[in-house]
């Protein structure tokens, strides 16, 4: 099979989770390797199609709010304003002379 039946990649940004079909049903798994989602030691597999859409929705959700978080504290660690030089004062004189 191998057929995915989410919208293709090039028309959405990449999501972490998606699901696929399986023989005996559908299985949630992780983009980035392909393998299936495990919670709590046990692997979304086999699950009717409207289930597993419904977790996909929930893990990419919960995926883009921590990744928004993170950006969040990035930049509230990162320096506000204008860098100060590290060059001494008296040294960018002697460099600024011809």
């Amino acid at each position: 099979m191998g057929q995915h039946l989410s919208p293709s990649t090039a028309a959405r940004p990449r999501l972490r989770h998606d699901v696929r079909p399986e023989p005996t049903g559908w299985t949630v798994y992780d983009t980035t390797n392909g393998q299936p989602v495990c919670l709590d030691g046990t692997a979304l597999i086999d699950l009717a199609f409207e289930e597993a859409g419904d977790l996909v929705r929930i893990l990419n959700w919960q995926e883009r709010e921590i990744q928004r978080e993170a950006r969040r504290r990035v930049l509230a660690a990162a320096p506000q304003g204008p860098t100060l030089s590290t060059i001494p004062c008296e040294r960018e004189a002697a460099c600024a002379r011809p």
